[in-house]
């Protein structure tokens, strides 16, 4: 490589982190440390084995790995996202069959929860097996951590969606020009249903609707696609016990019974312990106690909001708020508008999923089991959330470069004007 080369390379490295959204990567970052330095706390009350595996299992597959995504698919154009948007869309649709096989099984066969754990822990294997918990087959057990495919399926239906999205630009969009990313939709739907897990059926609706309307998908569809997930939720919601038992615990706790609402009463009392200064890093009667079950996963944030009190936990879920503003500037001027859907969908995804976990947890929302992004226990939601901050980071770098560009157009334009004027 020539020295000009050489120096044009690194002119364009240069220039393209000085486009970066910063804010946002400050945000992230924080949350990052908080969230390992929280962990480490809450998972203090485990033995010692334990509690070196499970957080160097959060650093390594999660943040280092998830990091590593996130610096390459900064560097690397969103758009190349979307001619493997079949590859992507494909593996997760494998996965969750995998899944779905056993899960219909056991519940055609109608297996108890114990014989269910024997069924399915009989079938492992080195390489790869299923892994159930609370009654539920949602996770794809390897030899380094646990696989989540409906956390994969958040990212690739977005991505999918965009594609198809970009492929239109400025032409009319109906509804057939949407249709095969509705059909992937209800179809990994079916296959998350039998889990059972409804909560990311509806979180990941709600994605793809932010980036529909952002995009400008005309109303009728939008209604239409409302309508008949709606139903579908109000029904699986009413004719399911456990479900009903979710939402009568948040929205009628005098009547809702010890076991119904156990998790949510304690973690709100170790939350109101926690006065307005908490009572110091590391001291959570709760977690000593281990009254919060979940206490490093979904009800992390009532350990923190114990430990460091209502005013720095108020200033810390604040950092989402950030998050969210940023976000969605970065999806205002975004280059395209395939861009402009996966930086919508991304933002809500992660500001949707935070503020679900902590209602979920303060009774103002039924409890999903959603953890805390960036900060709950959880390889697979960690790589994936940090995975789409770095395609976030590369839309904001192009935004920047676009902008850049018109400006200079625009000075060049605005003196060969003057020029003119003054020759003629």
């Amino acid at each position: 490589m020539n020295n000009f080369s050489r120096n044009k390379f690194f002119t364009r490295f240069q220039s393209i982190n000085k486009n970066y959204d910063w804010v946002l990567l400050t945000v992230v970052i924080t949350l990052c440390i908080a969230g390992l330095t929280f962990l480490a706390s809450a998972l203090s009350v485990k033995v010692q084995a334990d509690f070196y595996k499970e957080l160097l299992k959060q650093m390594i597959f999660g943040l280092w790995i998830g990091g590593f995504l996130s610096y390459i698919l900064a560097r690397v154009d969103y758009h190349n996202l979307f001619k493997v948007k079949n590859t992507l869309l494909y593996i997760t649709i494998v996965l969750l069959a995998f899944l779905a096989g056993f899960a219909i099984f056991t519940q055609v066969t109608g297996m108890s929860e114990a014989a269910k754990k024997v069924f399915i822990d009989g079938r492992a294997n080195p390489i790869i097996a299923p892994s159930i918990a609370n009654g539920s087959i949602r996770w794809i057990d390897t030899p380094l951590l646990l696989v989540q495919p409906s956390e994969l399926a958040k990212l690739t239906l977005l991505i999918f969606f965009a594609a198809k999205i970009n492929e239109f630009k400025d032409q009319e969009i109906t509804w057939m020009s949407l249709k095969r990313p509705f059909y992937a939709f209800f179809l990994i739907s079916s296959l998350i249903i039998v889990q059972p897990d409804l909560g990311s059926i509806v979180l990941i609706f709600c994605i793809l609707f932010s980036a529909m309307w952002a995009t400008k998908v005309p109303m009728k569809i939008l209604g239409i696609v409302v309508t008949i997930v709606s139903i579908f939720v109000l029904i699986s919601s009413f004719t399911t016990g456990y479900r009903l038992s979710r939402i009568k615990s948040a929205y009628d706790t005098k009547n809702a019974t010890k076991a119904e609402n156990y998790q949510t009463k304690n973690a709100q009392k170790a939350i109101s312990d926690g006065g307005l200064w908490g009572a110091g890093y590391g001291n959570s009667i709760a977690k000593q106690q281990g009254i919060v079950p979940e206490s490093s996963t979904d009800a992390i944030i009532s350990i923190i909001a114990e430990e460091m009190g209502f005013i720095f936990t108020t200033l810390f879920l604040s950092l989402y708020i950030v998050f969210c503003f940023r976000g969605l500037k970065i999806a205002r001027e975004a280059p395209d508008v395939g861009g402009k859907a996966l930086a919508v969908g991304i933002t809500i995804w992660i500001v949707l999923q935070a503020f679900w976990n902590v209602g979920g947890i303060i009774g103002l929302a039924p409890l999903k089991g959603l953890p805390l992004p960036f900060v709950s226990e959880g390889g697979t939601a960690l790589v994936l959330n940090l995975a789409s901050v770095g395609i976030l980071m590369n839309i904001s770098s192009q935004k920047n470069e676009n902008n850049i560009a018109s400006q200079v157009e625009s000075k060049t334009n605005a003196g060969k004007r003057r020029r003119f004027l003054r020759n003629n």
